[in-house]
């Protein structure tokens, strides 16, 4: 699926208005959940879903790769919280 870009203006309130093609294109709907992620002069948006897929797996393994290991450090975790 190619990119295109479209010129929109932001009300005075902060709206913008996604256009219909693109609403089309990304299969949104009023009331489904949208992310924003900005930085730089630029954003990304994207539906809830498809974001919480592109997370999927980046903590793998953070905090133990086995059932044990993450045990051990919930365990030692809940013991910080009786100080």
């Amino acid at each position: 699926m190619g990119s295109r870009a479209r010129a929109v203006r932001m009300s005075t309130k902060g709206q913008i208005v996604i256009p219909l093609e693109i609403r089309r294109r990304m299969g949104v709907k009023p009331g489904d959940d949208l992310v924003i992620i900005g930085g730089d002069g630029e954003v990304t948006l994207m539906t809830a879903k498809r974001y919480a897929e592109s997370l999927r797996g980046t903590a793998q393994g953070i905090y133990g790769r086995t059932r044990e290991e993450i045990d051990a450090y919930v365990r030692e975790e809940r013991r910080t919280w009786r100080r």
